[in-house]
Formats: C-alpha cells, sequence, structure tokens
C-alpha cells in the first residue's frame, strides 16, 4: 500500500493522548502564547495574494485574525534572525550577526531572552519540533544560551499553566518536499520577475510552493490541536517565517526576497478578525508585543516596538543585517521606510555570487547563472548578479518596484530620499552596533573550511565531484527537479 508524504507528514505530528493538558479557560488568568516558526517561509500564500499555491490553513488563521504586509526579518538567514526574536534585539547589538557564530559571547549586561521574563510571570515555556513535539525544535541561537526552556510541549506543564510555546516547521526550508495532494505545475507558475524564466527555475519553484503546502497542512494539525484541547479561545497565535524564501537573490540577501516574511496574528476577543495591516513590522517587535500582551514589563533594553493595543508604536523605518553567511563573507545594512529601502554595502568589493557551498549545492539557480552568464545567454536585468563587484549604494522604490530590480541611487532625483536614508541608517547603526564585535582572521578561515567540507561531502552524497563543473550540476538539478 503507498502512503502520500503528506499524510506521513500528518500522521507524525504529535498529539498527546492524555487530558492533562485540558483546563477550563476560565481558570486560566493569562493568555497563552503559541509562535508558529515556518523555516524559510516567504510571502507565497494564497492569503497573500500568490493563486499558485493552496495553503488553506494559513488563509483561515488570517481570515480569523490579522494579517501583516509589512513585516520583515531584522535578518536574512536563520540564526542571526532567531538570535534577535528572542532577545527583541538587532543582531549586532547582540553580537550575533554572523550566521552560526563560531567566537560566541554572552549576551551583553542587562539583555536576557524573553523567556527568562516569561518564566518569571509564572509562564511554561516550550520550544518542540512540529513533526514530534517530544524533541526540541530548532533554536539556532547565536549566543550563550543556556537552557531557555522548561520544555518541548505545552502538555508538559502543571495543570492551568499558562505557557509561551514555540513549535518549529521545517518547510519550506531546502530541500523541498513534494505535494502528492496539490502538485504543481512549473509551466504554469509566475515566477517572480526577479528571476530569469527558465524550465529549471520553474521546476524549483514549484517545489518550493508545494512545500509551503505542506507546511501548512502542518500548521493545521497544530491549529486543530488547540480546538480539541479548549486552548484555541484562550491561546493567541502568531505565525510567521524566520526570514525570507530559500531561493537565489533571496534568502541572505537584503532584498525584500529575504527580509519580507508573513506575519499572521489570531488573537480571539481583541483583535479584529479577517483585517489587513500595512504597517511596518520587524519580528524583533513581535517579541515585545508577545510581552506586553502576557501583560510583562518590557525592559527599556528591547528595541522591539509593541505594534498592537495601547502601547503601540508605530515604526518609521525596517533595518536588515547581512554578515558572514557561512563561507561567505560579506557586511551589508538596510533601511528601509517602506516605500523607498537604501541598501549600504560595505564592501563592494566582494560580488554577489562570491562562493558559497550551502547555495552552490543547495540551489539550482546558483550554477545555472554562471552556465547562462559564461555562454552569454543571461539577460539583462539577471546578469547584473554576476558582477564582479556591488555598488556601495542601492536605491530602490518598493511601490514602484516590489523586485528591486531599478536602482535609482544614481538618479539625481531622489538625491534627497537616499541622503535621509543614509543619515537615518549612520545614525541608527552607532547604536546597534555598540557591542558588535568583528571577527578574527582566524575565524573567518575556520567558517570556510567548514563550509567547504560540508559542501564536498553534500557533493559526494548527491553523487557529484566537489570539482564538478555548473554545468554538470546543472543538468545534475535538471534530472533531479524533471522527475
Amino acid at each position: 500500500m503507498k502512503i502520500s508524504i503528506s499524510a506521513i507528514l500528518i500522521l507524525c505530528v504529535v498529539l498527546p493522548k492524555d487530558n492533562a493538558g485540558l483546563y477550563a479557560a476560565s481558570v486560566v488568568q493569562k493568555p497563552n502564547i503559541l509562535w508558529i516558526n515556518c523555516d524559510d517561509l516567504g510571502v507565497e500564500l494564497s492569503c497573500y495574494g500568490n493563486s499558485d499555491v493552496k495553503t488553506p490553513n494559513m488563509d483561515h488563521l488570517s481570515s480569523q485574525g490579522i494579517r501583516y504586509t509589512n513585516a520583515h526579518a531584522a535578518s536574512p538567514v536563520c540564526s542571526p534572525s532567531r538570535s534577535s526574536m528572542i532577545t527583541g534585539m538587532y543582531p549586532p547589538s547582540i553580537n550575533c550577526q554572523d550566521h552560526r557564530t563560531i567566537d560566541m559571547t554572552d549576551l551583553p549586561s542587562g539583555i536576557r531572552p524573553i523567556t527568562t521574563y516569561f518564566k518569571e510571570a509564572g509562564y511554561f515555556c516550550t520550544n518542540g519540533s512540529a513533526l514530534d513535539l517530544s524533541k526540541p525544535g530548532k533554536e539556532d541561537y547565536n549566543f550563550k544560551s543556556g537552557d531557555l526552556y522548561d520544555g518541548t510541549d505545552w502538555a508538559q506543564r502543571k495543570s492551568g499553566q499558562s505557557f509561551f510555546a514555540q513549535v518549529q516547521i521545517f518547510n519550506p526550508h531546502r530541500p523541498f518536499v513534494h505535494d502528492p495532494d496539490n502538485p504543481i505545475n512549473p509551466d504554469h507558475v509566475q515566477l517572480p520577475a526577479c528571476y530569469p524564466d527558465h524550465p529549471l527555475l520553474r521546476a524549483d519553484w514549484a517545489m518550493y510552493l508545494e512545500s509551503v503546502q505542506q507546511c501548512d497542512k502542518i500548521v493545521g494539525k497544530i491549529l486543530t490541536r488547540l480546538e480539541e484541547e479548549g486552548l484555541a479561545e484562550n491561546t493567541i497565535v502568531i505565525l510567521f517565517g524566520d526570514n525570507g524564501r530559500p531561493h537565489l537573490r533571496d534568502k541572505q540577501f537584503l532584498y525584500e526576497g529575504g527580509l519580507k516574511v508573513p506575519l499572521i496574528i489570531r488573537w480571539p476577543g481583541k483583535l479584529n478578525p479577517g483585517k489587513v495591516d500595512d504597517q511596518l513590522v520587524s519580528l524583533i517587535d513581535v517579541s515585545a508585543t508577545s510581552m506586553a500582551a502576557a501583560k510583562i514589563p518590557i525592559p527599556a533594553t528591547i528595541q522591539g516596538n509593541v505594534f498592537i493595543g495601547d502601547q503601540a508604536v508605530k515604526r518609521e523605518y525596517i533595518f536588515g543585517f547581512r554578515q558572514r553567511m557561512g563561507d561567505a563573507v560579506d557586511d551589508s545594512r538596510s533601511v528601509s521606510d517602506g516605500r523607498y529601502k537604501l541598501i549600504w554595502n560595505r564592501m563592494p568589493d566582494v560580488p554577489w555570487m562570491q562562493m558559497s557551498g550551502y547555495k552552490k549545492l543547495e540551489y539550482p539557480a546558483y550554477a545555472l547563472y554562471y552556465y547562462l552568464h559564461n555562454q552569454g545567454k543571461l539577460a539583462r536585468p539577471f546578469d547584473r548578479f554576476m558582477a564582479s563587484q556591488k555598488p556601495v549604494f542601492e536605491l530602490y522604490n518598493l511601490k514602484n518596484d516590489p523586485e528591486e530590480i531599478k536602482d535609482l541611487v544614481n538618479d539625481q532625483r531622489y538625491r534627497g530620499i537616499k541622503d535621509k536614508l543614509y543619515n537615518t541608517l549612520v545614525d541608527s547603526l552607532k547604536q546597534f552596533e555598540e557591542n558588535m564585535i568583528p571577527e578574527k582572521p582566524e575565524t573567518i578561515q575556520k567558517a570556510k573550511e567548514s563550509s567547504a567540507s560540508y559542501f564536498q561531502a553534500g557533493m559526494k552524497k548527491i553523487g557529484l565531484s566537489y570539482q564538478s563543473t555548473d554545468e554538470e550540476i546543472v543538468k545534475y538539478w535538471e534530472k533531479i527537479l524533471n522527475k
């Protein structure tokens, strides 16, 4: 008998069979708070306007709560983003700016993970893997964290105890997962304008969307469990992606594809269902807002803003931080007022397409770009990404050019906007980077060696040499994605 992958995913989600976690809502004095953290989830959901994907569970959650259209991660990769969320701080403010920090430090004086505040307020704090809540979920914090959680499943708490829980969903992180229940035809998808229209990229994009659909099924099981345990009415559900979508020029870069994430919040009786909110939100604001919802005093050190309720403060700017990403060493910062966005490349001599073992192994587009470019077949504007160096500054009009293709930085009509954003960024970084410790050359070398080992082992696993040509890698992906 054949069992579909989606069925396996559903069967694997652990739902406690006893009633230890059930209690009357009237007993609970504080709301439960549940973060559903989806790895590498961009805004490619039906409720966000993507007609190629089926996400009924997240769409339903959106209809019951608020959908935020301008939510952004502080960093376009998991470890600095997750580090900033659990502290409410920007990555360099806690020396967590480098992906998978090697020389980890303690958090600066006066800064603590928000779970410590929840514990002090009587909450049971958990972090579990969505497919098996008896196991810890992904943390990936770039600081010496210690034991931040009481358990992995809110069912482990005392009867009547409020909980602050994180449930980690791996999808749609690569490798992508096929959805046999709702397969997506690559010929029919609408590719974002920042990618060339190529059959390999269409197939890869379709698989990404199918992985998003698998993520949605797991979200549905989590929400069903809340209903079955009588917890839904007293639980604030906050769903988001830890960073943007896992594609070339997106994840690990400061473009919207790498920073922009879905954010959906359901708070029964407190938030108007079905509302769409366009205000600027950083994921570090989710930390502050979660504390405010639990009526926990917010320390002055926390950089996130509350964006719901009486304490709400609307943001003027969104900031993004890119540092070393595995073996890809870089240093870029971004600031956006919601309409215009400035990227400051502080290592302009380093090309966008510098060697990245992770991307060369996992992203079909990485080898494809090189393969097409070397034949003179990578058309404009996509060939710009192959330049030997980056401009110091990039400026985009996000309203007219959401895919950030037309750089306005040299257009004198936008000089005033560029200067205002630059001055805002420089002034802000004086505070944000106060605790940042640059990596030593030997640490960077260690990171490159580790990434090289990962790349070589990964290539061997898929039956290729680490010295394979771009054409050989492209042919491998064509074989895999055209099954």
